[in-house]
């Protein structure tokens, strides 16, 4: 009886080919695995970010807090009251720029000046208002941040860096906002440049916190579903 001798660079059958084709098999994905995938092509909608403009992030949460910042929210805030004041100045120009006329020509003391100062009162609670619905709105929402904070590239976070509570933000639009705003000489805001977490008094008494924009990472949903 004759044997059949390997011949080098042919490939064998039996347990051999088993061994073969045991790599793709395993190559093949779970149902899980592929259930995960298509979720993030459709969380991403098949394109990349083009790292223009503003950073909106997705329907998802991906956005979570980093290192906490100081100088970056000073610019945003100043980007967000000119933004609101703007909005104000579009509404009311005609009278508002008469009411200041007004209270420029006016007598000291007189009726008109003191119906001048009156009316520029209102504008200015006005704007109050609306800025702090601006703001509970937008920081309240998934994007945690306001048009000047994503345009520096800064969200508010709670202080464990995740998306803080309705409850916090309103207070931090609010009561918190007021209070910093009348402690003498910007105190309340210069505080959190010599703070390690940079929380200004507003975040102290709302549990906030701002901090640099990262996107969140998906680390964590690959290995669980890839291990």
């Amino acid at each position: 009886m004759t044997t059949s001798r390997p011949v080098f660079g042919k490939k064998t059958s039996g347990a051999a080919g088993h061994r073969a084709a045991r790599p793709a098999q395993s190559q093949a994905l779970s149902a899980k695995a592929e259930a995960f995938l298509q979720s993030e092509r459709e969380k991403s909608g098949g394109q990349e970010s083009s790292g223009g403009g503003f950073p909106f992030p997705s329907n998802s949460n991906n956005v979570t807090g980093g290192k906490p910042v100081w100088g970056r929210r000073v610019i945003a805030r100043i980007v967000d009251e000119l933004l609101v004041w703007g909005l104000v100045f579009l509404m009311f120009h005609e009278d508002l720029g008469r009411q200041v006329s007004v209270y420029i020509e006016a007598p000291m003391g007189s009726p008109e000046e003191n119906a001048a100062s009156a009316a520029l009162f209102g504008y200015a609670l006005l704007w109050g208002c609306l800025e702090s619905a601006y703001n509970i709105g937008m920081e309240a929402s998934r994007l945690q941040a306001t048009l000047g904070k994503m345009l520096v590239g800064a969200v508010v976070t709670d202080r464990d860096g995740g998306k803080p509570g309705l409850g916090g933000i309103i207070m931090r639009n609010t009561l918190g906002r007021f209070i910093v705003n009348v402690v003498p000489f910007c105190a309340g805001y210069v505080m959190g440049l010599f703070r390690k977490d940079r929380r200004c008094l507003h975040d102290i008494m709302s549990g906030t916190m701002v901090r640099k924009r990262v996107p969140a990472a998906l680390s964590e949903g690959y290995g669980e579903v890839f291990a």
